[in-house]
């Protein structure tokens, strides 16, 4: 991300969508309502298993910026019981044959920035950037995202005539230093939060905003039909599990990550989990450039 840190992630995506009260500020089992220790996440059988070095003996302790309950479905940190954030880390933890989550609650600047390290790792839509590799290390990726575009419902605007229009963006954002550099509307207007952001668009003061497609996909999902996506930028990233920097278990967390692609359930948990919050396929929407 560009501005050094973007103050946001892929996964600020939906915190507002659903309502997630009571959450703990501190740490939770992450255990318990389905009928195995991981919820309602499908768990593979008798997978092969790549051994952690976790901070808990037979626990996986994942860190995220909750609440966010499109990625960690619970109403306390103690009852997450699914989520695409969630199950995979429940099938992570379940190939590095451990029996239990363990959530622990971080803020996004503090984990791009290795202020916090209570944690084995950290999912949370996180981008791999060279910037943040000073400070922590990734596992390979797990998702790709793209930027899209969010305008009103019924919207004239075209990939042609963007370039007169007025867009809003995230302060610090990657999208920030695409318009800028690349795009270069007629005007760009930067906010400070998605909610701004979006409220902008409704408002009319803005023609149209950018963000990634995880962010502005469910967000006109959810307008009641006042918002749609007409359109992506191949501009975003992948996005990892984060550790602290040196850590012993990016190796495993690696492989279980192959083992996941090589076998089709990375592709399942995101079309359960994550393709029904997004209202689609984000892979789906027209590409434009500038």
């Amino acid at each position: 991300m560009k501005k050094s840190l973007w103050r946001g992630s892929a996964a600020a995506v939906a915190a507002g969508l659903f309502a997630l009260t009571g959450c703990s500020s501190t740490q939770g089992s992450g255990s318990a309502q389905g009928g195995h220790p991981f919820g309602d996440c499908a768990i593979t059988k008798n997978p092969t298993v790549h051994k952690m070095d976790t901070r808990e003996s037979g626990a996986l302790t994942v860190a995220a910026s909750l609440p966010y309950p499109a990625g960690y479905r619970g109403n306390t940190l103690d009852s997450v019981d699914g989520g695409y954030m969630y199950c995979l880390d429940a099938e992570i933890a379940n190939r590095a044959g451990l029996k239990k989550i363990k959530l622990v609650n971080a803020s996004f600047e503090a984990l791009v920035t290795a202020k916090t390290s209570n944690f084995d790792f950290a999912l949370w839509d996180i981008y791999d950037t060279p910037e943040r590799r000073r400070a922590v290390d990734f596992s390979t990726p797990y998702n790709t995202y793209e930027t899209g575009v969010l305008v009103k419902k019924g919207s004239a605007l075209t990939q042609s005539s963007i370039k007169k229009a007025t867009v809003g963006v995230l302060a610090g954002s990657v999208q920030l230093n695409y318009v800028n550099s690349t795009l270069k509307p007629k005007q760009v207007r930067v906010f400070n939060s998605n909610d701004d952001l979006f409220n902008a668009v409704l408002a009319g003061q803005i023609d149209a905003a950018l963000n990634d497609t995880a962010t502005v996909m469910p967000r006109a999902a959810n307008s009641g039909g006042k918002l749609e996506v007409i359109g992506k930028y191949p501009v975003g990233g992948n996005v990892a599990a984060l550790f602290s920097k040196g850590s012993p278990n990016v190796k495993a967390v690696d492989q279980i990550l192959a083992d996941m692609k090589k076998d089709g359930t990375l592709d399942a948990i995101m079309k359960k989990w994550l393709n029904p919050i997004l209202g689609g396929d984000p892979h789906g929407l027209p590409d434009w450039s500038a």
